[in-house]
């Protein structure tokens, strides 16, 4: 029977979004492999039937996407709707649409794997082990290529990467070695192991049914009629679709244990403030005073080495800060010897390559006890729309009612924080996503990472518990403890294994106290950075490519049922 293009589409949308509750805060990264495994059944599916191409897979993988990342970023629509003032039709209309263009990575990976089965000849029921590893290996492939491109196209989107669900599943063992997009590769090719498996199951169980029939009938056996597999042949892709299945968490197993990264110096001692300013208030000068007092009353609090405040406590560069809570820091930090830490605008630092109209850069000023600014950091990976307007989308700014404007960039190498024998590197909320660029910071001497944020555009949202969980994956490619310090939440300390040491509850105010203890030692991925999963997924789509031919030649004529 002839099937329709959009046929199994609904089954992909439901296992797109049941794949979105495998990220934070559900967590559970096993559902990961379950719905990817499905869009795998669906796509072999899609294979045998003789009149389906690689547009119904790229449907499939299309509603696949769109469940994934509208279920998956719908908090984007509390910042353009609540915060932005945008009309709901209208911002739901946008979150569908950005849904569809990220769905169009998933869609490609799909399309190209169906070709792939078909130039490889892949068997519908019984597929030779050979043929299913090679299109197993384009899956994967793919799929990592798909993820790496999101994540640098159009600034990157680099947000649910499906290697983000495994930070708590052993496939994180892989992670300091390939870095995420390595894990997407892994965790591709384990749900195509998983689907196939699924699928020569059910095969094998339909086979001994018909077998069991045939006998009972005393019907001639068909054993070697054209398109019929025999049980030994049925044993062997079943085996075939094991091993991809457990091949990955078997070498993540290999590597568990292995410690990537070793103690350096003295701990510091840290305070990490979270001030649980409503996003409203940002834009109001009397409100953004009282928050910039509250931060001042809970630095006199405590003494540390390192006290950090998100990004944009300060609505005003360090110079404007008003003289009596200007006095009162300096007095403490005198009286302490440490370090104040502050997310604030700052004019942009001169250079080449500057605008002739100086802007401000979203920056972290260090300020010592002599009131300078001891060091400073300016975000470089800009937010479009937050924190620069892309050309051409006038329109679609103006439809929002809060104020947008164009920051300076900061530089690409910027001189890390020294505190006794640790070094600090920092980085400002949105740029924890792009792992290679903190990679940069721990090759220049980094032994603590820092970021500072404020993700209350998105409310009381799953987006909170999402950014946790990329925090972690960095500290686990990284092999470095990771502070954050974040206006709403979630404040948190993370060990260099990726554990949550200790967390604010999100939405109080409040500080959180510990000692931290840097580390030395160069992962294979913070050496190499995203050339490593590159370089492996180029070489899985390869092999599996040059496999599809290889066993298209030897197999010949392979009919399809």
């Amino acid at each position: 029977m002839r099937l329709r293009l959009g046929s199994g589409a609904p089954a992909a949308l439901a296992a797109g979004i049941v794949h979105a509750a495998s990220f934070a805060p559900i967590g559970a990264w096993w559902l990961q492999t379950a719905a990817l495994a499905l869009l795998v059944v669906l796509v072999l599916r899609a294979h045998a039937g003789a009149a389906a191409g690689a547009a119904r897979a790229a449907v499939l993988g299309l509603a696949f996407g769109l469940g994934w990342f509208v279920a998956g970023v719908g908090w984007l629509y509390v910042s353009m709707h609540r915060y932005g003032g945008m009309p709901a039709p209208i911002a739901t209309l946008a979150l569908l649409l950005f849904g569809a263009y990220l769905a169009c990575f998933p869609a490609a990976a799909c399309a190209i794997t169906l070709r792939a089965a078909r130039a490889a000849r892949l068997a519908p029921r019984a597929p030779a082990p050979g043929a299913l590893a090679a299109v197993g290996l384009v899956f994967a492939g793919c799929w990592a290529l798909s993820e790496i491109a999101r994540g640098y196209l159009f600034t990157g989107f680099p947000w649910l990467a499906i290697g983000y669900a495994h930070v708590d599943g052993p496939l994180a063992a892989l992670a300091p070695l390939v870095g995420v997009y390595g894990v997407c590769a892994f965790a591709a090719l384990c749900a195509f192991g998983v689907g196939a498996l699924g699928l020569a199951a059910t095969h094998a169980c339909a086979a001994g049914g018909a077998a069991v029939g045939a006998t009972a009938t005393r019907a001639p056996a068909r054993e070697h009629t054209p398109g019929h597999r025999t049980p030994a042949a049925i044993q062997a892709t079943l085996a075939g679709a094991a091993v991809l299945a457990l091949a990955p968490p078997l070498v993540a197993a290999l590597l568990a244990g292995h410690a990537w990264s070793q103690p350096t110096g003295r701990s510091l001692t840290v305070r990490l403030l979270q001030g649980n300013v409503e996003q409203e208030l940002k834009f109001d000068p009397r409100r953004s005073l009282a928050a910039m007092q509250a931060y001042t009353a809970e630095v006199l609090q405590a003494d540390a080495d390192l006290t950090v405040l998100p990004e944009t406590a300060w609505t005003v560069p360090w110079s404007a800060t008003p003289a009596p809570l200007r006095d009162a820091l300096l007095a403490r930090l005198a009286h302490s010897g440490g370090m104040l830490a502050i997310g604030m605008p700052l004019p942009e630092q001169p250079g080449p390559d500057r605008a002739a109209v100086q802007r401000l850069t979203n920056s972290v000023a260090v300020i010592d006890r002599d009131g300078a600014i001891a060091a400073r950091y300016d975000k470089r990976h800009l937010v479009p729309f937050g924190e620069f307007i892309p050309r051409g989308s006038g329109w679609f700014v103006a439809l929002m009612r809060i104020p947008l404007g164009e920051f300076g960039r900061g530089a690409r190498s910027q001189p890390l924080l020294q505190i006794d024998s640790q070094r600090v590197a920092f980085d400002i909320c949105y740029e924890d996503l792009f792992g290679e660029e903190l990679a940069a910071q721990v090759r220049d001497g980094a032994t603590i990472l820092v970021n500072v944020s404020n993700i209350a555009w998105f409310g009381d949202s799953h987006a909170l518990p999402q950014h946790l969980q990329i925090a972690r994956m960095r500290a686990i490619e990284l092999a470095r403890p990771v502070l954050r310090a974040t206006n709403t939440g979630v404040t948190a300390a993370i060990d260099p294994r990726g554990r949550v040491l200790a967390a604010l509850p999100n939405y109080t105010a409040g500080a959180l106290a510990l000692a931290v203890q840097g580390s030395v030692g160069l992962t294979p991925y913070a050496r190499w950075g995203n050339a490593l999963p590159l370089a492996l997924a180029f070489a899985l789509l390869l092999s599996g490519a040059l496999a599809c031919v290889a066993t298209r030649r030897s197999a010949g004529s392979n009919p399809l049922e």
